[in-house]
C-alpha cells in the first residue's frame, strides 16, 4: 500500500508548504468554509488528522464536537503544530501492515485502506481551501492520482456528509473543468 502512503505524504507536503507560507495575521481571514476562518479551517484539518492517528496509535484524539466545532488547536505556533501533527500521522500510518485491518473513525469502522484514503481526501480538499483563503495567486491542482482518489472518496463521502451540513450543495463545474475543479465543485466549493 505504498501508493496510499505516497498520496498521503504528497497531500501532507502540500498542506505543510501552505502552512509554512501562512502569516499569523492571516489566520483570521475568511475561508471557503463559510462558518470558519483560516484558523478554524486549519484547526479542523489538523484535528481530523489527530483523530485518524489516534485510531492507530491509541493517543489523544479530539471529540466529534471539537472536530467540527470550529475551535482552535493551533496554539502560538501554527507551523510547529502542523508539523508535529503530520509527523504523528505518518508515524501512525507507517505501523499498518494489513490494509484490511478495521479502523474505527467518526464515520464508523472501515478498512485501513479506506481510512487512509479518507484522510488523504480531507487533506487535499482543505489544502485547496487554505490556498484559496490565502489568496496566494496560484491554483492548487491535484495530480492525476490525487484527483482519482478524491473523486472516488468524494463520491461516497460527500453525499453521506452533506445532509449533516459538512459539505455544501454541489456547484456546477464547467464542461472543460479540470479534475481538481470537478472535485471541489462536487464538494460544494466554487472552482477557480
Amino acid at each position: 500500500m505504498s501508493d496510499a502512503m505516497d498520496l498521503l505524504a504528497g497531500a501532507d507536503a502540500r498542506l505543510l508548504g501552505l502552512v509554512d507560507r501562512l502569516d499569523p495575521a492571516s489566520l483570521t481571514a475568511s475561508s471557503p468554509c463559510a462558518e470558519w476562518d483560516v484558523r478554524a479551517l486549519l484547526s479542523h484539518t489538523l484535528q481530523t488528522m489527530e483523530m485518524f492517528s489516534a485510531t492507530l496509535d491509541g493517543g489523544p484524539a479530539p471529540t466529534e464536537a471539537e472536530l467540527f466545532g470550529g475551535g482552535d488547536n493551533l496554539g502560538g505556533d501554527h507551523r510547529a503544530t502542523a508539523r508535529r501533527i503530520v509527523e504523528r500521522s505518518h508515524a501512525a500510518w507507517s505501523t499498518v501492515s494489513d490494509w484490511n485491518t478495521p479502523v474505527t473513525i467518526v464515520l464508523g469502522t472501515v478498512p485501513a485502506a479506506q481510512a487512509i484514503a479518507i484522510i488523504t481526501y480531507s487533506n487535499l480538499i482543505h489544502s485547496w481551501d487554505l490556498a484559496v483563503a490565502m489568496a496566494i495567486g496560484e491554483k492548487v491542482e491535484f495530480s492525476e492520482a490525487e484527483a482519482q482518489l478524491a473523486e472516488a472518496v468524494g463520491s461516497q463521502l460527500v453525499p453521506m456528509m452533506r445532509p449533516k451540513g459538512r459539505f455544501g450543495p454541489e456547484v456546477p463545474a464547467a464542461p472543460d473543468a479540470t479534475p481538481t475543479q470537478r472535485v471541489v465543485a462536487f464538494s460544494g466549493r466554487t472552482p477557480l
